[in-house]
């Protein structure tokens, strides 16, 4: 076991427990890399993650995590919600740097239905706060 990976684990759990995901901010690295499924690039505007991951609360309904998993430099983790009338399952996979906040981030989801409905939810609060900018191209 990865006793950084099981303290980002830790952290990010508080924090889902808590609900100040205000604090999503304390888990990101200086630069971050964000892989979602919605898109074929990646964010890597640190500012747009923090936003994206403070949001789910508002867009996933009873969002919480089932299972994690620590591996080598890398926290696996379950998590399950609501998004209208459909039930999304994933996995968020995090990379976890030397100073234990994330570098790295890959999020699948499921059924694509829920997905679908995921980023429908996703647009309209966009809408109401600004659309953040659209992921750019990853560093060479």
């Amino acid at each position: 076991m990865s006793a950084k990976a099981q303290a980002f684990i830790d952290k990010l759990l508080q924090i889902v427990a808590s609900k100040d995901h205000s604090r999503m901010d304390e888990l990101l690295g200086e630069t971050i890399t964000f892989h979602t499924p919605r898109f074929l690039k990646p964010h890597t505007d640190r500012k747009v993650v923090k936003l994206i991951l403070q949001g789910i609360p508002m867009v996933i309904k009873n969002f919480h995590y089932e299972r994690t998993w620590p591996a080598g430099d890398e926290a696996i983790m379950e998590f399950k919600g609501h998004v209208g009338r459909w039930v999304v399952h994933g996995l968020d996979i995090f990379t976890v740097g030397d100073d234990g906040r994330a570098t790295e981030l890959t999020v699948f989801v499921r059924p694509p239905k829920g997905l679908e409905a995921l980023g429908e939810a996703e647009d309209k609060l966009a809408a109401f706060f600004g659309k953040p900018p659209a992921p750019t191209a990853a560093p060479a």
